[in-house]
C-alpha cells in the first residue's frame, strides 16, 4: 500500500518531505540533547553576548583603556565559543551519513527535479515550483526553531 502511492505527485511528495524534515530535525535535536552540554553552551552564549555588548559600549564611549583590556579577553571568549560550537558539530557529523542515505532514498521515490511544492510567491533564484532540495531546506528551517524549543536545545 505505502509503495503504491505516487510519491512523485503533489501533495504526497510535499507531505513526505515535511514528515521527513520533522523526523530528521527531531532525531538531530535529541542527539544534541544527549551529546552536548546545552547548559554550558547557553552559559557561553550569554557570556559572549555580554562581552560583545561591553566591548561595543567601550568603543562607542571611546574608552581606550577598557577596550584594550577587553581585547585581551577576546581570544579566550572566541575559544569558548569555538569549543561550544564544536560540541554541536559532533551531533551533525554522527548523523550526516545516515541523513544522506535517507535523502537519496527519498529522492529515488520522488525524483530530484520533480516539483514537490508550489510557492504562492516567486522566490528569488528558485521561482514558484520547488524541487526536493529547496522544499526540504525550507521545511527544515521552518521546523528547526520549533523543535529546538520543544526538545530544549535552543541556545537563546
Amino acid at each position: 500500500m505505502i509503495f503504491e502511492i505516487a510519491w512523485n505527485q503533489i501533495p504526497y511528495s510535499t507531505i513526505l518531505i515535511i514528515i521527513t524534515s520533522i523526523g530528521l530535525n527531531l532525531v538531530s535535536q535529541i542527539a544534541v540533547r544527549f551529546l552536548v552540554d546545552v547548559e554550558e553552551a547557553r552559559r557561553v552564549a550569554r557570556e559572549a553576548k555580554a562581552f560583545r555588548k561591553e566591548l561595543l559600549d567601550a568603543i562607542k564611549r571611546g574608552d581606550k583603556a577598557k577596550e584594550e583590556k577587553l581585547r585581551k579577553k577576546e581570544k579566550s571568549i572566541q575559544q569558548m565559543e569555538l569549543k561550544a560550537s564544536n560540541q554541536r558539530l559532533k551531533a551533525t557529523f554522527i548523523f550526516i551519513i545516515p541523513f544522506w542515505f535517507i535523502y537519496i532514498f527519498i529522492s529515488s521515490l520522488i525524483g530530484l527535479n520533480t516539483t514537490v511544492a508550489v510557492s504562492p510567491v516567486t522566490l528569488p533564484f528558485i521561482g514558484n515550483e520547488l524541487q526536493l532540495f529547496w522544499w526540504y531546506l525550507i521545511t527544515s528551517f521552518a521546523f528547526t526553531t520549533i523543535i529546538t524549543k520543544l526538545v530544549g536545545t535552543s541556545i537563546e
